[in-house]
């Protein structure tokens, strides 16, 4: 949050920067609300079918049955003190910021997936956010430039090209690009690329 406060005033100015900040702040507040509702309803779905499953069964229960039922009446107790208490319960996420920074070491790159995944029993329910949100690909740049050269390829008049034409023409021109840039490229062999196929899948359109 230091840093989102530090960029956004650098960019937006002192007053805009520390109000989008302290937006930023309270929607990771309602992410968070959002995901234990999540949480709480799973678990709720989860002890339902067990004591469905434990009185339908014709069966006596069993020591271990009894421990769970032990422990999820003792579960309801404690979150009946919790609702009892009239002082304020901090949240997963008022711990983790209160947390010191890590020390920031030149040239060196932190693994993020890491460190939350060590730091799951911590905080369960900020894994669950950081797992959702660092799935998300920073950008979409790489997979819209692939469609785009391609429509670009397969046009109105060359819409019957065969697969290996196509594929042969946007490596092409892919690896052509490189070697401007003085990338080195790969070679085709002659086992890599029938000749014959991609003849066979061109078309020839009169002007």
């Amino acid at each position: 949050m230091s840093l989102i406060g530090f960029y956004y005033k650098q960019i937006y100015g002192e007053v805009l920067g520390t109000e989008m900040a302290e937006d930023i702040r309270a929607r990771c507040y309602d992410l968070l609300t959002l995901y234990q509702g999540k949480a709480n309803k799973n678990r709720g779905e989860s002890t339902t079918s067990t004591s469905s499953l434990s009185t339908n069964s014709s069966k006596p229960p069993t020591t271990s049955f009894k421990c769970v039922s032990r422990l999820s009446q003792y579960d309801s107790y404690r979150d009946n003190l919790k609702k009892a208490k009239t002082v304020h319960v901090k949240s997963e996420l008022e711990y983790y910021l209160e947390e010191e920074e890590l020390p920031r070491r030149e040239g060196e790159d932190f693994d993020i997936l890491a460190w939350w995944k060590s730091n799951g029993l911590k905080y369960p329910t900020l894994q669950a956010i950081a797992r959702d949100v660092l799935a998300v690909p920073v950008s979409t740049v790489a997979s819209e430039s692939a469609f785009s050269t391609s429509g670009r390829v397969v046009s109105s008049s060359r819409n019957r090209l065969h697969p290996k034409t196509l594929e042969a023409l946007m490596c092409t021109q892919s690896w052509l690009k490189a070697f401007e840039d003085g990338v080195e490229v790969p070679t085709i062999n002659d086992e890599d690329m029938d000749v014959d196929d991609c003849i066979s899948g061109v078309t020839f359109v009169d002007d």
